[in-house]
């Protein structure tokens, strides 16, 4: 790397903690949305089992397989006549696939907003460890490994991104908390003092990807009314999980960025 350094180039990154701050606000009170989702579906279905059902309907815009689950769980409704009225027991299997579909068009809504949500942090945040990289010619530092290009693609090459990112981000912190700023290459003796939370944050990133929400969905069966319920409280806890990284990422930007203002002031002043 070269030791040629240039204070005009420096980017605070402030904007972009602020703005990742607000994605991850946002991201906050729809993951808390879809636990409430959720949660009220898993009461629907206790409720449900309580009063003897032993499935829900899995596709109820068949209405030959709402007949199949009307006879699977012992409801005396036998025709599509009797569902296209409505009447009857045939009223209690429409009751019963209207809340299935209401659940699942509510937790696509809000996941389709957290999708998007999403997508806009992971750009954000990509730019921010961008500039966080490309600041540290500009702050009279030297000997990095990651340029700033291979700082934002490690991120997404398979497999080497379970580990990679902790190793970026740990340098960037060292490198950018160093108080030496006469020696270029002084913070490569220095030890880190956020190891231990870049890998703990990364960790909780990766498994909230890998058992999130989506993963519990794909991955657990419903068979009957009890898989239903217990992939049900896996999804409550899951939704609720992902809060726990998307504070730590906002502490993570929050101490990398204050940590290369820290550096920028002292230069100014020495």
């Amino acid at each position: 790397m070269s030791t040629s350094f240039n204070q005009s180039g420096y980017n605070s990154g402030r904007t972009m903690f602020i703005i990742i701050t607000g994605i991850v606000s946002v991201m906050v009170v729809l993951a808390f949305a879809l636990a409430w989702i959720d949660s009220k579906m898993l009461n629907e279905i206790n409720d449900y089992k309580a009063a003897g059902l032993t499935d829900l309907p899995s596709n109820n815009a068949n209405p030959e397989e709402l007949l199949e689950f009307a006879n699977k769980v012992g409801i005396e409704c036998v025709s599509i006549e009797g569902l296209f009225s409505g009447t009857g027991a045939c009223g209690d299997v429409l009751e019963v696939a209207r809340t299935v579909n209401d659940y699942k068009s509510e937790h696509s809504i809000i996941w389709a907003f957290i999708v998007i949500s999403g997508i806009a942090l992971v750009v954000t945040f990509a730019i921010f460890i961008h500039h966080a990289s490309s600041n540290l010619q500009h702050l009279r530092i030297a000997g990095q490994k990651f340029t700033p290009g291979w700082s934002v693609g490690w991120f997404f090459v398979p497999f080497m991104n379970f580990y990679k990112p902790t190793h970026i981000v740990r340098e960037l912190s060292t490198a950018s908390g160093s108080t030496d700023t006469k020696n270029p290459r002084a913070w490569q003796n220095a030890e880190s003092q956020e190891g231990k939370f870049i890998s703990s944050w990364w960790t909780l990133v990766i498994f909230a990807i890998l058992f999130g929400p989506r993963g519990i969905s794909l991955f657990v069966g419903r068979e009957n009314i009890d898989d239903w319920a217990a992939a049900g409280r896996l999804l409550v806890w899951s939704d609720l999980f992902q809060v726990l990284p998307l504070v730590l990422t906002v502490i993570v930007v929050f101490r990398l960025q204050r940590a290369q203002e820290i550096r920028h002031q002292l230069m100014l002043t020495r």
